[in-house]
């Protein structure tokens, strides 16, 4: 099987072509920005053509939710023209598509963890501009995997690893939003399940229970053996930046259901990760 992925030059991309790059009998392609331009319509569509992949990963994307917020225009370049020019292609092969969604299409306003089926209302540009790229694979493609997830953890430089570097300066963190932490090798072996699966649809993916920003910090620094306090603010006491779904929870009995894979608890692998970091220090 050969594999394109987009993104090469972002930390996850990196990751996860490193986890496949020697699994027997997968072949991986992949192209930094650079390389391919996927707001331009024709060198995209000859780029993954001339590749003619098995499935393509689509993991470039603009994902800074402050930066989409403060640009709208780029972002519905990247995030929405780009998956619509990324997913043609696939259509006209007639592979599969995995598209790298995100939790934020759901507005947050629910009191439970959101389901696949519930409807999406996203409060920010970077959720909108997804959600726009969501609609146009599920109306291009026969075949796509749209992964709606957050808070990935586990990749390079990720939000953990930053919190660590920076444990001796104030840190302020919201006190309201909930999510689920993702850990970038779970993420993998779901998306190893969809390999070999013709099961299309939308997933929620991520790992239980759901946790709010501020406890998942506290975790950060209680796992690395940290004594620190954080100041805790709410939501509409933080400036200049992008709204935020309050709840932006996942139920994930679809992927246990679908692919037999039961994630383990998002403390467990804060735990492991975090462990392995020091060892390797």
């Amino acid at each position: 099987m050969k594999i394109l992925i987009t993104g090469a030059e972002n930390s996850l991309a990196k990751y996860i072509k490193n986890r496949f790059k020697n699994t027997k009998d997968i072949e991986i392609d992949s192209f930094n920005r650079d390389e391919l331009d996927i707001s331009d319509k024709n060198s995209t569509y000859k780029k993954i053509t001339d590749s003619n992949p098995d499935l393509l990963i689509h993991l470039d994307s603009m994902n800074n939710i402050d930066i989409c917020e403060g640009d709208e225009s780029l972002a519905y370049t990247i995030n929405t023209i780009g998956t619509l020019n990324a997913a043609y292609p696939c259509s006209i092969l007639n592979i599969p598509i995995i598209y790298l969604s995100t939790s934020y299409v759901y507005d947050g306003d629910k009191d439970s963890p959101y389901f696949e089926t519930d409807k999406c209302h996203p409060v920010n540009i970077y959720g909108k501009t997804k959600l726009a790229g969501e609609k146009l694979i599920r109306t291009l493609c026969k075949k796509y995997f749209i992964i709606r997830t957050g808070w990935i953890f586990g990749e390079e430089n990720c939000f953990v690893q930053k919190v660590l570097n920076n444990s001796n300066v104030s840190m302020f963190v919201c006190s309201t939003e909930m999510g689920n932490p993702t850990y970038v090798e779970d993420l993998c072996r779901v998306i190893e399940k969809m390999l070999h699966s013709d099961l299309y649809g939308i997933y929620n993916c991520g790992n239980p229970l759901s946790t709010t920003k501020s406890a998942w910090v506290k975790k950060i620094f209680n796992y690395a053996g940290i004594e620190r306090s954080i100041l805790e603010i709410p939501e509409n006491f933080l400036r200049n930046t992008a709204t935020r779904p309050k709840n932006s929870s996942l139920n994930i009995s679809l992927i246990k259901n679908c692919f037999d894979l039961e994630l383990p608890s998002w403390e467990n692998r804060l735990s492991e990760y975090i462990e392995n970091k020091l060892k390797s220090q």
